[in-house]
């Protein structure tokens, strides 16, 4: 027997998106790119990255949007703030100039320039990675690989610790087939790239340099542009080394050549245009529970819905857990309500429930206080809900809410 109950500890924060759905997509095995984002990077910016990326590898290496899927693993960096407060101290509170000047929008002054070095010289590689960001990564690289995707990741900067973090996590996972997982690395401040794929890092990158001066065991430099730079901290990922004229083909290339040596997984769990994988951690077992539209009630009890299907049920501590809807052509509209169950265990735990509906991602953690028993099987604590609107011929629109971080 099992279930589940937790107490939510988390605000409601809902989180709409309208996305059309090319049903095929979904429902095809594919290479995923994804790109992670450097230190003083903005999501806009990252995305803005992420952007450029796609563009160029789709037109070098002719692209099939239908094989091919870019994604961000966006990493947070919360020591842009004591930079900002080395600002303020010199400019007060005129912001305009220190976004413009980080951004290379403007030539920033020498003490700004020397405040940017000694932020990156001190920075801490180990207090780098976020552990919320790097889960949510694993979380989505791991479902992915499961369902028989090929993933490479292009990290920029900090990204590398966040993308050697993810292999290093990934390769302690025996279900998972490391073959099917690369990294090329930008401008790493890492001594290492995990798998051993490529990295290129400019001979004149102050803030790598800055690096490596706390941190001698940084890989060396190993490539330079003679075209011009117009960031003076020659680190962006654009400006400097998408653009470079040395550093732009190689990464290009390299990241080309590398996802398309990548292994096809052996699938393991299914993949459709709504998908939800629940994880946790050492306590044993947290089950995953959605109601579809039609009232089926989908759990490790009635794992076969109207709708969707509940292929993966772990009982042995950390999951996954994963839930899927089949049927790709005729998606059964209406709302899907998803929840967790707290079935066994001995003390506190965290759920973190990951939702895919078309393509919208959302993720989830939940704070679970103590274990319920089959007690909850019927009373699962709400974590998110997912509207579909539409029909096959027109297309389908989604709307993901629910309460999280």
């Amino acid at each position: 027997m099992k279930s589940l109950c937790y107490v939510m500890t988390s605000m409601l924060l809902v989180l709409s998106c309208f996305q059309g759905v090319s049903e095929a997509t979904y429902c095809d095995t594919q290479t995923y790119v994804f790109h992670g984002n450097g230190m003083f990077n903005s999501k806009r910016e990252a995305s803005t990255n992420l952007k450029e990326l796609q563009i160029v590898m789709s037109q070098s290496g002719n692209l099939s949007e239908q094989e091919w899927t870019f994604e961000l693993s966006y990493n947070n960096n919360e020591g842009i703030a004591s930079f900002f407060e080395v600002y303020r101290q010199s400019m007060g509170d005129q912001a305009a100039s220190f976004w413009r000047w980080l951004g290379s929008r403007d030539l920033a002054p020498e003490w700004f320039q020397g405040a940017a070095q000694e932020i990156a010289a001190t920075y801490s590689l180990a207090e780098g990675v976020i552990d919320n960001d790097l889960r949510d990564h694993v979380q989505r690289y791991q479902s992915l690989l499961m369902e028989g995707n090929r993933v490479l990741v292009v990290a920029h900067s900090q990204g590398n610790l966040y993308a050697n973090a993810a292999y290093t996590n990934l390769a302690r996972d025996s279900r998972i087939q490391m073959g099917a997982f690369g990294i090329v690395s930008v401008a790493t401040p890492a001594s290492y790239v995990a798998g051993n794929g490529s990295y290129f890092t400019l001979t004149n990158d102050l803030v790598i340099a800055a690096v490596r001066a706390a941190v001698p065991s940084v890989l060396p430099v190993n490539v330079a542009n003679t075209n011009v730079d117009s960031d003076w901290k020659h680190h962006s990922f654009i400006k400097s080394y998408l653009n470079g004229n040395q550093t732009g083909p190689m990464i290009i290339n390299s990241a080309l050549s590398q996802a398309n040596s990548l292994s096809w997984p052996t699938p393991q769990i299914g993949s459709g245009p709504i998908s939800v994988t629940l994880t946790w951690g050492a306590e044993r077992d947290v089950d995953l529970h959605v109601n579809e539209p039609d009232g089926s009630h989908v759990y490790y009890g009635n794992m076969l819905g109207s709708s969707g299907y509940l292929d993966y049920d772990d009982v042995t501590s950390y999951g996954p857990e994963h839930y899927y809807v089949v049927d790709c052509e005729n998606l059964t509209t209406g709302r899907y309500g998803v929840g967790v169950n707290y079935y066994s265990g001995n003390g506190p735990e965290t759920a973190h429930v990951q939702v895919q509906a078309g393509d919208i991602i959302r993720d989830y953690s939940i704070n679970l206080s103590a274990p319920e028993g089959s007690a909850g099987n019927s009373n699962a604590e709400p974590v998110a809900s997912i509207e579909v609107i539409g029909d096959a011929e027109n297309g389908y629109e989604f709307t993901v809410a629910g309460a999280g971080r």
